[in-house]
């Protein structure tokens, strides 16, 4: 699993809701820049970017709303990731319906 997955579902295991919001962001803001123009990506970059907007407006409701939808295009994309990263990204997608 990459590093920057690794970190994240990390970063998750002690439930979203405990979670600094900047860090948070932070977080959102390096997914955004990871996937930006990765092919199959373009909708799960979308919702990372209503995030960041939620997390950097302090609208906790409307961010943990996102999280379905997240954990929806997380799944989506993880049979087209490298194989080391599938597990991973399907915890990623575990987290964050937790």
């Amino acid at each position: 699993m990459n590093e920057q997955l690794q970190q994240t579902v990390q970063a998750l295991q002690g439930g979203v809701t405990n979670l600094d919001p900047s860090v948070a962001a932070s977080n959102v803001a390096q997914w955004q820049q990871t996937l930006s123009g990765a092919s199959g990506a373009e909708t799960l970059v979308d919702a990372l970017a209503q995030l960041q907007g939620a997390l950097a407006s302090g609208d906790l409701d409307a961010a943990a709303a996102l999280l379905p939808t997240l954990a929806d295009e997380t799944e989506s994309v993880a049979s087209a990731a490298p194989a080391e990263d599938q597990d991973g990204l399907m915890q990623l997608a575990s987290a964050l319906r937790g």
